[in-house]
């Protein structure tokens, strides 16, 4: 037979409260669970009308217990409460006991309180109300993507859009400036596919990749026997291969001196001579030249010509760094997946999260270092959706620089890796303490410590 304690015992590894009344709606019996629920012991509960001082103060007069006493069957009603640290909602579930007579003579409730899941109903059906205006963006994102893939959404780059536009249907030098990785390259296809020479070619030329002693020949072509091991048929050079069309002369600022003499008389005459040869050719070749390089400094070193400086200058581009128009980062994001998904035959996705990680950073490295770490995490994602645990370390800090010399500092490098992703994620220190379960002032004490330990700097 069960004994008394044996029973208490039973009722409390229950996991939601359990309030036990008699045909009067006199409490008979509670577990732990529901004295946590209200916040009053058993002596305060036991004996005591469940409908005035069960602890749950409702704004409804129904009762659970007293619609089990009328309907004689087992009742669910959904019950708000408000307590000193808010409201709360429990879903309460009657069920009748009856002695040998048939009638009842207990009513066993039990309450669940719902307030988390409510909570989480609600958060996810805002979810999906941003995930449903993300992809309402991203169906506009084809109006936003030029078949160039220049991809604009923030002010600045439509600003920089703007100019190329006007700019393409001029027919005068351009020279863009920005630091490596911005897209310059993007802005001079946009620029040539929409100028008058759309239908020439687009000639690529890295000045920095060039070996010094061959680019007089690369640029302006060869005769036969021009040098030794030239190509007997001869060479044509970048300048008659882009004819009707455009040279884009990226890191223009690595060019030598001695070739710059010579890019200018082209830019000036519209003619030059090939390696060896004696007959001039004419030059129908628009230039669009790049730099990272600050051009004034080097023309005042006379490590770059002034009177080349100003030909080029005649319609300068800035192209601002990625860092300043982190808009754009959830469109180059969605452009790079369907590139993927499209190549891979992949379904592969990222989560809101991860996009929020990958627009904190600064990305020094542009576009490209932003390419370069979408690759590498849709190839290690093997579950076809990106999480923020999926993102390379350098994005939450300088801690992937650092070797632990001890477990412990294994450990502890570990736990503030954590810390740091759960602040980026959540935005204050209070609802990441949340995420991982720990105290606000223990979570605030342990970034101190350890930005001060491992003077993370990010």
């Amino acid at each position: 037979m069960l004994l008394q304690k044996d029973l208490d015992s039973l009722l409390d590894l229950f996991y939601d409260g359990v309030i036990i009344t008699d045909r009067d709606g006199k409490v008979v019996k509670v577990n732990k669970a529901y004295q946590r629920l209200t916040g009053k012991t058993a002596e305060e509960l036991i004996g005591t009308d469940i409908r005035s001082t069960a602890g749950i103060k409702i704004h409804c007069n129904e009762s659970s217990t007293f619609k089990v006493l009328k309907e004689k069957r087992p009742m669910t009603i959904i019950q708000r409460a408000t307590l000193e640290s808010g409201y709360k909602e429990y879903m309460t579930t009657g069920m009748p006991m009856f002695n040998e007579q048939h009638e009842i003579e207990f009513v066993v409730n039990c309450v669940r309180d719902m307030t988390e899941l409510n909570e989480l109903k609600r958060h996810l059906s805002k979810m999906q109300q941003i995930n449903q205006n993300y992809l309402e963006q991203i169906k506009n994102l084809k109006q936003q993507v030029h078949e160039s893939g220049l991809i604009v959404h923030s002010k600045v780059m439509l600003d920089v859009r703007e100019a190329a536009t006007k700019v393409a249907s001029v027919d005068l030098p351009v020279i863009l400036r920005g630091e490596s990785g911005v897209g310059k390259e993007v802005i001079a296809k946009y620029i040539h596919q929409n100028s008058k020479r759309a239908n020439g070619a687009f000639i690529k030329v890295n000045c920095g990749a060039l070996p010094a002693g061959l680019m007089e020949s690369e640029f302006f072509g060869y005769e036969t026997g021009a040098f030794t091991g030239a190509s007997k048929e001869g060479k044509p050079g970048f300048f008659e291969l882009a004819d009707k069309g455009t040279l884009f002369l990226d890191e223009i600022g690595d060019m030598p001196l001695d070739l710059q003499v010579k890019l200018l008389r082209v830019l000036e005459e519209h003619e030059f001579r090939r390696v060896g040869g004696v007959k001039t050719i004419r030059s129908d070749v628009r230039i669009i030249a790049a730099t990272n390089q600050e051009l004034e400094e080097m023309v005042e070193q006379k490590v770059f010509r002034k009177d080349l400086y100003y030909r080029l200058q005649v319609y300068p581009i800035l192209i601002p760094p990625l860092r300043e128009r982190k808009e754009d980062i959830p469109f180059f994001i969605e452009h790079f997946l369907q590139r993927y998904r499209e190549k891979n035959a992949s379904q592969i996705q990222i989560t809101q999260e991860a996009i929020q990680v990958l627009c904190q950073y600064d990305w020094p490295g542009n576009i490209r270092e932003l390419i370069n770490i979408m690759e590498r995490t849709a190839l290690f994602c093997s579950n076809g959706e990106i999480l923020p645990d999926h993102l390379p370390r350098e994005l939450f800090g300088n801690l992937g620089k650092i070797i632990p010399k001890t477990f412990q500092e294994e450990v502890e490098l570990f736990e503030f890796q954590g810390m740091k992703r759960a602040l980026a994620l959540h935005k204050s220190t209070r609802k990441a303490a949340a995420a991982l379960q720990m105290s606000q002032p223990t979570f605030v004490r342990k970034m101190k410590h350890y930005n001060e330990k491992y003077k993370d700097d990010s």
